[in-house]
């Protein structure tokens, strides 16, 4: 009921156009809350500033909570990845797309192997990882493909709560592209918002989520996390992710830490 109650808000700031500077002024607010943290962590590594996380958890900008949802998210890919067969360090290269400010880049600093790139719409979030995480190539994409990659540069790719935020045509087109910028036989890892938080919609969006349709809040702000989609398991299996093989349902999440996210992991 609470989130239905945020999401009639945010209906009623968007007609008004009234979310953005409402936007704003949450995430200088919640910037202020974050508890202070040291700078460094993860040995050498830096911790982006607080701003960053909250761009990025969407909630948060907490230190602890960045650091502990990348190092799971990190280690659930790499165990779907071995699931599937693969093995990363036998790779040839990985793109983390929408990788923000490294919450789950940092964490291949000590994967030797394949040589990692990422991209993010945010130029402030790309050149944060650009200055701080040498060992990731970091670029910025528009809101729109193509990247500037070449065509199957990639034996891995992850997009985590991206596709969360971007209207159905833009899921499909960047679908397409990573089809086009993985290998045969590449992976693709993306998460979703699905099944575990079907109550945030409202009525008659729960019907059209229970007929296997996708749900998508405010796609005019695609590309902010104000654009709120929500993806039922039929439509991301049969429809969203229909070009590729072996689709497979994963748990990002852990007993001590559990993500409201569906994942799946599919072979070119």
């Amino acid at each position: 009921m609470r989130q239905q109650t945020r999401s009639r808000i945010a209906d009623g700031l968007e007609r008004t156009h009234l979310i953005r500077p409402a936007a704003r002024l949450r995430e200088g607010w919640l910037t202020m809350r974050a508890p202070c943290q040291p700078a460094a962590a993860d040995g050498l590594l830096l911790l982006p500033p607080p701003r960053l996380r909250l761009l990025v958890d969407g909630r948060s900008g907490d230190a602890r909570r960045f650091l502990h949802v990348g190092a799971q998210m990190f280690d659930s890919i790499r165990g779907a990845v071995a699931d599937s067969g693969s093995n990363v360090e036998e790779m040839r290269a990985a793109l983390d797309f929408g990788c923000g400010c490294g919450r789950v880049a940092r964490h291949w600093a000590t994967v030797e192997g394949p040589e990692l790139h990422g991209c993010d719409y945010n130029r402030d979030l790309v050149a944060w990882c650009d200055e701080q995480l040498p060992f990731l190539r970091a670029a910025r994409n528009e809101l729109v493909p193509p990247t500037p990659y070449v065509t199957q540069s990639f034996d891995l790719i992850y997009a985590l709560s991206v596709l969360s935020h971007l209207s159905e045509l833009l899921q499909r087109d960047w679908i397409a592209e990573f089809h086009r910028l993985l290998r045969p036989g590449g992976l693709l890892v993306v998460s979703v918002l699905g099944e575990s938080v079907r109550e945030r919609l409202t009525i008659e969006e729960r019907h059209s989520f229970d007929r296997g349709e996708l749900v998508v809040e405010r796609p005019r702000l695609s590309g902010r996390n104000l654009c709120t989609a929500y993806h039922p398991r039929p439509y991301v299996t049969d429809s969203l992710l229909a070009d590729f093989t072996d689709v497979r349902s994963f748990d990002l999440g852990s007993p001590e830490l559990a993500l409201l996210q569906d994942a799946y992991i599919a072979r070119r």
